[in-house]
């Protein structure tokens, strides 16, 4: 570097220096700023408080008078108009409140905040609680459990917050309502919501005019602030908390979530497209029908110590404006069911809100558990019987895979005289016991692996149930025999939370999960005196029924149904196929097959061409 470049350097450095404390505020500026920061906290707070709710107001619009903001002292007069400068008027504590309503949802907005204050799904109740005689209506949210609001920075400097406004109501029937502020000089937002009939949608755009003129080029975003408090709408607050935390979709239709188990804010690394505040049966959702979607996302989720309450989710996403006079930006709420049709309709890849399993599970589910389902749910109102019904056809399916298992383990059985005497030959050398064992089998023409792997194809299919059960809205609050609802556990007695008990099992004692513990006994005992299985692992398979009884105690009542009667139709099955197959026979069969030369299969031969060709001796190979 030469010796002007570094006078250059030197010179632009102590400019820098010099500019930095020119402008540093003196005592008094920095004081002065403190106090007309303190006079605008007090006004807020004078304004806010109920003591201002005697202040005139217009029937027609929800405004603060002048003549309102003129009952304050100079200084706060000064610091409200400072803070809120033109949407000063539109300060008020007379809080209204407008309703919207289809045949689904009934939506009540606000006049502070001109926001979404309670929501009603008319379909729909609340699980019982402790003491209540019916279900109450079930309310999404309701009071201040929903605060949604919109921050911006105006040209010069104020920060306005739209849940400090009280909004102009304008109303179109009974499914559409305008919520606006308006300055003197035509500066205009709205919030526009529309129902359309018989759905689920709340449209939602926000509207500006002159917004241009007001916000400083650089800051030219509404900032939206959403929280939410979800309520308890199940039985079990636990099992719903399990199951409740934020989805959302990005621009290019990758789907993510915050762990239910997890509490934490994430900081998104792209625009979103859909947000959802997703519960265990219902979701909270918002969309964004414009192209630059939800920018900068944080999305947070926090636990709750309530037990009205399941979690409470929050996010932060910016808005950005075009810089046009008048600009729309489109939007749309979806308030309802967790129902996996409804979701697959929207065509917004938001039917993955209902967890199906993944991979393999989830195509079980999809394509053959929920049309079979859905099917039978066209004729039948009892999902008892619906379950019932399932539970035959998918065993009905299985059934083959059931009896060559069935097979396969009574050649194991047959054979194991001869295994035995195997056993006590060549008991000190492990690797020919091996050997010999593999013969036998080759020469009976038996798989040992035969009764193993029907039962593992069948696997996809109870895992899959395993998922769907406790998720399938269908089944919420649909009762049948001594179960009041087959999306949760039933209960035939409640004898409160003792420690260690209530950890491991509960507080209660549900009578499908008995049930389906001992037919799966049952079901054990048949199958060990089928198999050759040995003394120990004879116990460990009583044992594993036993352990999982607390876990299904708390799980959903329609699972351990099914369980239940695919206990039963698989132990009765057996007893069937134990009646009509011939073991004297089947024993013939193998015994004519040990004499008959084994065949070779076709990668032993490929083997041995392999060894022909480099010159090696397939039998001493062999050896």
């Amino acid at each position: 570097m030469d010796r002007n470049s570094i006078i250059g350097l030197s010179l632009i450095f102590l400019i820098l220096i010099g500019f930095y404390f020119i402008n540093q505020p003196t005592v008094e500026e920095l004081e002065r700023r403190k106090s007309e920061l303190d006079s605008m906290n007090r006004a807020r707070a004078v304004l806010i408080a109920d003591s201002l709710a005697a202040l005139p107001h217009s029937d027609s619009i929800p405004l603060v008078t002048q003549d309102g903001i003129n009952k304050l002292d100079d200084s706060s007069k000064q610091a409200v108009l400072k803070s809120f400068g033109p949407f000063a008027t539109y300060l008020n504590t007379k809080e209204e409140s407008f309703v919207l309503e289809n045949e689904k949802i009934k939506v009540n907005i606000q006049s502070k905040g001109g926001q979404v204050a309670a929501v009603q799904l008319k379909d729909y109740k609340r699980a019982k609680r402790d003491g209540d005689s019916v279900k109450s209506d079930l309310m999404l949210f309701e009071n201040k459990d929903n605060q949604f609001s919109y921050t911006f920075t105006t040209i010069d400097g104020k920060i306005v917050k739209t849940s400090d406004l009280y909004f102009e109501a304008i109303k179109e029937g009974d499914k559409k309502l305008t919520m606006r502020i308006k300055t003197p000089d035509g500066i205009e937002f709205n919030q526009v919501y529309e129902l359309k009939d018989n759905d689920y949608v709340l449209h939602y755009n926000i509207e500006t005019k002159g917004f241009s003129k007001l916000l400083n080029r650089s800051n030219n975003y509404l900032v939206l602030n959403w929280e939410l408090d979800m309520p308890l709408q199940e039985k079990a607050v636990q099992s719903e908390r399990e199951k409740s935390t934020a989805y959302y979709s990005y621009l290019n239709g990758d789907l993510d979530y915050i762990g239910e188990r997890k509490f934490k804010e994430e900081k998104l690394s792209a625009a979103l497209h859909w947000l959802s505040f997703k519960q265990q049966y219902f979701n909270t959702t918002l969309i964004a029908d414009h192209e630059a979607g939800f920018e900068d996302a944080t999305v947070g989720s926090f636990e709750v110590k309530d037990d009205n309450y399941v979690k409470k989710l929050n996010a932060e996403m910016y808005l950005t404006l075009g810089g046009e006079d008048v600009e729309k930006i489109p939007m749309r709420f979806f308030f309802g069911p967790n129902h996996f049709k409804t979701l697959n309709k929207m065509d917004l890849g938001m039917e993955k809100l209902v967890p199906l399993g993944w991979a393999i599970f989830g195509w079980v589910n999809r394509w053959l558990v929920i049309p079979v389902f859905d099917w039978l749910g066209k004729y039948i109102m009892s999902f008892g019987i619906i379950i019932l019904l399932l539970t035959l056809i998918v065993k009905v399916l299985l059934f083959p895979l059931v009896y060559k298992s069935y097979i396969s383990t009574a050649k194991m059985r047959l054979l194991k005289p001869e295994m035995e005497e195997i056993k006590v030959k060549y008991a000190k050398e492990p690797q020919k016991l091996q050997m010999e064992n593999m013969k036998l089998f080759r020469k009976a023409g038996v798989s040992p692996m035969g009764g193993c792997l029907p039962m593992l194809l069948q696997m996809p299919v109870l895992i899959a149930l395993f998922q769907f059960f406790p998720n399938s809205f269908e089944l919420r609050q649909q009762a049948f025999l001594w179960a009041d609802d087959l999306s949760t556990y039933d209960s035939i007695w409640n004898f409160g939370k003792i420690p260690v008990i209530d950890f491991i099992y509960g507080d209660h004692v549900s009578l499908f999960t008995l049930l389906m513990t001992i037919s799966t006994l049952v079901y054990t005992r048949l199958n060990n005196e089928l198999s050759a299985m040995g003394d120990q692992m004879k116990y460990i398979s009583y044992l594993m029924p036993i352990m999982f009884l607390g876990f299904f105690n708390k799980y959903a009542s329609g699972l351990t149904y099914y369980y239940f009667l695919s206990n039963v139709i698989t132990f009765s099955q057996q007893l069937i196929m134990r009646r009509f197959v011939d073991e004297k026979k089947l024993h013939e069969k193998i015994q004519e097959n040990k004499k008959k030369p084994v065949k070779k299969s076709k990668f032993q031969e490929r083997l041995e061409n392999m060894a022909k060709e480099r010159g090696i001796d397939p039998k001493k190979m062999k050896k």
